[in-house]
């Protein structure tokens, strides 16, 4: 009877190993190659016979995330036996564990950010020259000469991210304005200069929670504003493709930015020596992140225009290092640079608030922040 039971577990366990294997790999049907990226000019890392088993990793539109051995590539799914029972991490346990996302959640019609800081449902916003303040959005703008430049804080919360958009001059990749008819065109009470990814020709693109490029990009550290409110910065080295597209299709994200770097740690201290072809002193655009619903734009004047601040001085802008130390002085656990130069400018309450070189250039989309549903 002992006898039994054991030939019987035995057969149970190797049943169940059988399966376990069949949910997670496949089977090439031909001769076929392993490639270093998905794309048919890639480099080919090897090439396996008929018959060959693949641990299959994920699965990105005609390619296959596969591991054979100690390799990791990329394979052809229509030339790959996947049986339909393949199991696939859950995109939501994804979302979950991805970079600066953790598992909050706000609750259906509760605010991100401190309610202490908009005014009760129906009351008229109030405005000044450097603050806005409704039962949606509240922005104080403050302003101090900082490295020989002028430098402006929008200090940003928000009740839901609906507030929190991109603006696009036209259609994506399709046009371009001054900041102050995008701004118009789609109610910015706050606008900057954004990524300019248009003007990239690879990397995540998502504005609103809606997917405009899909491709890698593994020169640039990503930023992602994540549908909890919660925002990271992803250095290139890290990114893994395959969980930004579980997260997009999850709906998990609401926008990314491509421009970069990053220039604070994981810690949210100042990097100290950043290496870049951009590091010099320049106009600069920020985003800095404190928590859920509270955020910044910085705009950094530079380029000799004339300080508003203290006259018959100009504005040197700054570097990157020194941009890093300032974003490490506002208290922010995540900052992320974005274009710069005659491109960066700050838009607020229907005029240039800020003193871009020759008025800035016209733009393909801005970041920004409005009232709901404009």
């Amino acid at each position: 009877m002992k006898r039994h039971v054991i030939v019987w577990l035995a057969i149970l366990l190797m049943t169940l190993y059988a399966a376990a294997e069949a949910s997670s790999t496949a089977v090439t049907l031909t001769s076929l190659k392993l490639r270093k990226e998905p794309s048919a000019s890639a480099k080919v890392l090897d090439t396996y016979k008929k018959g060959t088993e693949v641990t299959v990793l994920g699965i990105d539109g005609e390619w296959v995330k596969v591991q054979v051995g100690k390799r990791t590539g990329y394979m052809m799914a229509e030339y790959l036996d996947i049986p339909d029972d393949l199991e696939l991490p859950d995109p939501k346990e994804i979302a979950l564990s991805a970079p600066g996302r953790t598992d909050f959640e706000p609750a259906p019609g509760e605010s991100l950010c401190d309610t202490a800081y908009l005014l009760d449902e129906g009351q008229e916003p109030i405005v000044t020259n450097s603050s806005y303040q409704s039962g949606n959005v509240f922005i104080d703008i403050t302003s101090a000469r900082e490295y020989n430049t002028d430098v402006y804080v929008a200090d940003i919360r928000v009740r839901s991210l609906d507030s929190f958009r991109r603006g696009l001059a036209n259609k994506w990749r399709n046009g371009t304005a001054k900041i102050t008819k995008i701004a118009e065109q789609h109610g910015a009470i706050l606008a900057m200069t954004s990524d300019s990814a248009e003007n990239l020709d690879a990397g995540w693109v998502i504005m609103n929670g809606e997917t405009m490029r899909r491709t890698r990009n593994r020169k640039r550290d990503l930023c992602v504003l994540y549908t909890n409110g919660e925002m990271a910065v992803i250095p290139a080295d890290e990114l893994v493709h395959e969980e930004i597209a579980a997260l997009a299709e999850a709906g998990e994200i609401w926008q990314t930015f491509l421009f970069g770097p990053s220039l604070l740690d994981k810690d949210g201290h100042a990097i100290p020596d950043i290496q870049s072809s951009i590091g010099i002193q320049n106009p600069r655009s920020v985003i800095g992140y404190y928590e859920p619903g509270h955020y910044c734009f910085v705009q950094v004047d530079g380029r000799k225009t004339a300080s508003q601040m203290e006259p018959g001085k100009k504005n040197k802008g700054m570097t990157l290092t020194e941009l890093s130390q300032f974003m490490e002085s506002l208290g922010c656990k995540a900052a992320y640079n974005l274009d710069g130069g005659q491109s960066s400018v700050m838009f607020f309450n229907g005029k240039i608030h800020s003193t871009p070189q020759n008025g800035s250039r016209r733009l393909g989309d801005v970041v920004m922040i409005a009232e709901p549903n404009q």
